[in-house]
């Protein structure tokens, strides 16, 4: 970062992967008049039928810590009147550290709370962190 004199001073970076999921159908597939956002990615995300997926990152940089949020965000509702930016906005600009580990936000692993049906095609393996990361290394002063 270049400051007004330019100098150059290093910034601390923080980027952390959040998932959310909105659930905004009732039961019959009507749209419910109040969705529900949930922190975590549906147990049932391989139902391609039913989930949607988007992925946003988002950067800025605050008393000289830059964040980085790379979002991962879900949704039974299809093509919203608005897109999917508004609807995900607010919990896009949240950050929670120290975050979800990227395999389990997207599609690629299975969490062992996740289940999966044969007609949601090939299984996808399950993730098993090589070593669990400590939550005070996020939140100790450098």
């Amino acid at each position: 970062m270049i400051d007004q004199e330019n100098t150059v001073t290093q910034i601390k970076v923080v980027e952390v992967h959040n998932v959310g999921a909105i659930y905004a159908l009732n039961e019959d597939g009507s749209v419910s008049k109040r969705a529900i956002l949930q922190f975590s990615r549906p147990q049932d995300w391989g139902n391609q039928q039913r989930w949607h997926y988007e992925f946003f990152r988002l950067e800025w940089i605050h008393r000289g810590t830059k964040y980085i949020n790379n979002f991962h965000a879900w949704t039974d509702l299809k093509d919203p009147p608005n897109g999917y930016p508004p609807l995900f906005g607010e919990a896009i600009a949240m950050i929670l550290m120290p975050g979800t580990p990227p395999q389990l936000c997207g599609r690629e692993y299975l969490h062992g709370d996740d289940f999966w049906h044969k007609s949601w095609g090939e299984m996808p393996d399950y993730y098993y962190p090589e070593e669990e990361e400590d939550d005070d290394d996020w939140y100790e002063d450098e």
